[in-house]
């Protein structure tokens, strides 16, 4: 298909579904008008963009079209409705620490970093994957500004947040092996599953045994560890080369990428390996390990 061709074919998808959204919207007694081809503005002031619903319903047949709109419009709502500062600060405590998961994601995923200031990054580089809380609900997770956490004990919120994380289970476990290195990927279908390298003690302790010279790691998406236990210099050299062009490759044409990049970690401290990042303490580890 030709360039122009395709992007008329793209045009007249984004029509068909900005309509259905906004019969949608009518039903639910909301109005909605085009701003342009793919943003609506609610009579509420808030907007809708139509770029992600039309690219998950290119993933389906023009029949689920209208099963896929519906979904989208539902957990829409449920967002603004769950989102609303004075319906958080109105859940009881034991219920708003009970929804609350530790997620390791991108920056990007922050509007503006100043809305979200308790958030850390969970290394030491340039655009590092960022540490934050979400509120869960049915399909839905709602990443929490400051404003959402003002009255909340925040060490308790981060404590509730990391045990619950914590306990997300993982649904498959599989070997990726070449040139005699084996990868250990861990994957399931939660979206924080990935998170779980941001308390990697126990990370370790329940998948993982024992780590004396730390964990080398990748995170793609948002649903998979891919991990290698270094115990000797080479192998471990090996293993941080061929990870890199795993991150790389699984972190496309996927959802929730997380990031392209290697990871370690040992005795609490977190680098960055690929990239132009500082390496310290996998730096540190590789000659402890070439003088073994």
């Amino acid at each position: 298909m030709s360039d122009l061709a395709e992007h008329a074919s793209r045009a007249t998808t984004v029509a068909i579904i900005r309509k259905k959204v906004m019969a949608s919207l009518t039903r639910r007694g909301i109005r909605a008008t085009k701003v342009n081809a793919v943003t609506l503005r609610l009579d509420s002031g808030g907007y809708v963009g139509l770029d992600n619903l039309v690219d998950r319903c290119l993933n389906y047949s023009n029949s689920s079209w209208n099963d896929v709109v519906e979904a989208h419009v539902t957990t829409l709502l449920d967002m603004q409705k769950y989102s609303d500062p004075a319906h958080i600060a109105s859940m009881p405590d034991d219920e708003f620490y009970m929804r609350l998961r530790e997620r390791v994601a991108p920056a990007s995923l922050l509007r503006q970093l100043n809305e979200f200031s308790y958030t850390r990054p969970l290394v030491d580089a340039f655009d590092s994957p960022r540490r934050m809380l979400n509120l869960t609900f049915p399909d839905l997770a709602l990443t929490l500004p400051d404003v959402a956490l003002v009255g909340r004990d925040l060490e308790t919120a981060w404590a509730f947040g990391r045990a619950n994380t914590a306990a997300m289970k993982f649904d498959r476990r599989e070997s990726m092996i070449k040139d005699n290195i084996t990868i250990d990927v861990l994957r399931g279908d939660s979206i924080y599953l990935a998170s779980k390298v941001a308390d990697m003690p126990t990370f370790i302790d329940r998948y993982l045994d024992e780590a004396p010279f730390g964990v080398l790691f990748t995170i793609p998406n948002a649903y998979e560890i891919d991990n290698f236990l270094p115990r000797t210099f080479e192998e471990t050299a090996r293993a941080a080369e061929l990870m890199v062009g795993v991150a790389q490759m699984l972190s496309r044409d996927t959802p929730n990428p997380l990031s392209d990049h290697v990871y370690f970690w040992r005795d609490g401290e977190y680098c960055q390996v690929s990239g132009d990042a500082s390496a310290g303490v996998f730096a540190a580890t590789l000659r402890e390990l070439h003088e073994l």
